[in-house]
């Protein structure tokens, strides 16, 4: 019995490692490439986020974290919403698998985080801050305290 709960959770941590390699994988890749964003300006950070229409998490949650997040940076952040149904081969090439999906973008055009699926307004900014993107204050507007 033991033996097999440890060989499960070898399988686990195998697969959550190969997840996470690939990921790095497909952001440095990325970063080689390109970003081929053209609403992308050098300079001020960025959160690239792929929705389509029709998705309920990427209007009900998604979008409003990121609004919060746009409220709270204003400026100095760059929004750059992205329909995956329209561009899918944008979509392909940045390795999107589901909607929503969020990537971070630092000053100097490198994509240095994702997130598929939701990503909640206090994770996005624990991960601006993660890449020395500070915001103006540090606390998010009352709504989003509790999606952290």
């Amino acid at each position: 019995m033991m033996e097999r709960l440890l060989l499960a959770f070898a399988i686990v941590a195998a697969m959550w490692t190969a997840y996470q390699a690939l990921t790095r994988l497909v952001l440095l890749l990325r970063a080689r490439r390109g970003l081929r964003i053209d609403a992308y300006h050098l300079g001020r950070p960025a959160i690239l986020y792929f929705t389509a229409p029709g998705c309920s998490p990427c209007e009900t949650i998604q979008r409003p974290a990121l609004l919060q997040l746009k409220a709270l940076y204003g400026d100095r952040l760059q929004l750059i919403e992205v329909d995956a149904s329209q561009h899918p081969g944008l979509a392909d090439s940045w390795g999107v698998l589901t909607v929503p999906t969020t990537f971070l973008v630092d000053r100097q055009a490198r994509p240095r985080g994702v997130n598929h699926g939701v990503a909640r307004a206090g994770r996005l900014m624990d991960q601006l801050i993660a890449i020395d993107e500070p915001p103006p204050q540090r606390t998010l507007p009352a709504e989003a305290g509790a999606s952290r």
